[in-house]
């Protein structure tokens, strides 16, 4: 056999375990992993999926005819994705290749029942499909205002309005920030959507209060509104837009020390949430000036929603300016559809601030953006 003077090439496998949810072995050197190369690293890995530069590898033991990895990346639907058998290592294994900064939830489909990664200790339950295994790239940061209050905290007073008619009465919350009992001011408002998730899972008001305490927003209220009924009242519902501008605004300006003026009132919600939020600020322009929306769900109605924003044109804004926040994830199926809207309203000539990220339809992902969509609402006064 002939031998060479040249140096081996030696394989690194480095196994990192990360608290947001990175289960990594780092190769040294470039390139895919060859068939050796991956039956050693099955053989070896006691934890998945294994992170390698933007290639991910899912990883499964188990029992199952087919096995398929079902996440935000496929819109939760099936798309084929189906894990195959590595020979020798008793293992089923599927590559994808993600963004350096995602942050992705996913679950196994196997023979159609749904199980969580059984090699994959990091799961959430996000509100959106129960409890879900996840995973995040080397370069996702979660933002670092969710943590608890740096100085100051502010205050939540739960309560409940009464509505017009044979209606239940609305359960709302009202943050308050940490100065309100000590100044004479009068605060803007932010009319939050699905209130209550916001403040368990989005982490709001911690946010809220980091914002102020580090100045990057002056202080400001937050109205935390809950659903009747999520689907009825927020599918681009006049009678909810209504009760929102015509019942609940005036039912806080008469409590607190809100000003009330419409540059001082602000809609923000996600995907429905989002929905409803613009469409009450388009059906009450006279009431509210800022309106933003997370991962907003315009594609109903045959995007109904889409056209109106549409019509809000430079005569419209000439009478009523309106600003404008929005973000999403380019992993979810609504992503197309709040690229356009973006495009119509800059086209004529509103204000918008838009961002996307490596990320799916769900909480920690609205979380994320809460600060920017904060700091974009209340950025300046008209």
């Amino acid at each position: 056999m002939k031998t060479t003077n040249k140096a081996k090439r030696i394989i690194v496998l480095v196994n990192i375990i990360m608290n947001i949810g990175m289960t990594s072995y780092a190769q040294s050197g470039d390139g895919a992993l060859h068939a050796l190369e991956l039956t050693k690293l099955l053989n070896t890995s006691t934890a998945a999926p294994i992170i390698e530069g933007t290639r991910v590898t899912f990883v499964y033991r188990g029992r199952g005819n087919r096995v398929e990895v079902v996440g935000d990346f496929t819109g939760w639907r099936p798309r084929g994705h189906t894990l195959r058998e590595a020979e020798g290592t008793g293992a089923r294994y599927y590559t994808h290749t993600f963004g350096r900064s995602a942050r992705v939830e996913y679950k196994f489909m196997v023979d159609g029942q749904w199980v969580l990664d059984p090699l994959n200790p990091h799961r959430v339950n996000n509100g959106v499909g129960g409890l879900n295994s996840f995973f995040a790239m080397p370069e996702y940061r979660p933002t670092p205002f969710a943590e608890e209050p740096l100085t100051a905290r502010g205050s939540l007073q739960k309560m409940e309005m009464p509505t017009g008619g044979n209606n239940s009465p609305r359960k709302i919350s009202v943050y308050l920030p940490h100065d309100y009992e000590e100044s004479e001011r009068r605060y803007p408002v932010l009319y939050f959507q699905d209130g209550t998730e916001y403040i368990t899972r989005g982490s709001a008001i911690q946010i809220a209060d980091n914002l102020i305490a580090l100045a990057k927003v002056k202080p400001f209220i937050i109205v935390f509104v809950d659903p009747l009924d999520r689907i009825r009242d927020y599918w681009a519902n006049d009678a909810f837009a209504d009760f929102v501008a015509g019942e609940l605004v005036p039912f806080v300006d008469s409590r607190f020390r809100t000003r009330a003026e419409r540059d001082g009132r602000a809609l923000l919600g996600a995907i429905l949430g989002g929905v409803i939020s613009v469409w009450t600020a388009l059906r009450h322009p006279e009431m509210f000036a800022r309106v933003g929306g997370q991962s907003s769900a315009f594609w109903i109605d045959r995007e109904r929603v889409v056209a109106a924003l549409a019509k809000f044109d430079a005569t419209h804004r000439r009478k009523h300016p309106m600003r404008f926040y929005f973000d999403v994830g380019r992993l979810e199926s609504v992503l197309d559809v709040n690229r356009r809207v973006r495009a119509s309203l800059t086209g004529n000539g509103h204000p918008v601030v838009y961002r996307e990220s490596e990320a799916g339809h769900n909480f920690t992902t609205w979380r994320d953006g809460l600060a920017d969509a904060y700091t974009a609402l209340w950025k300046d006064e008209f």
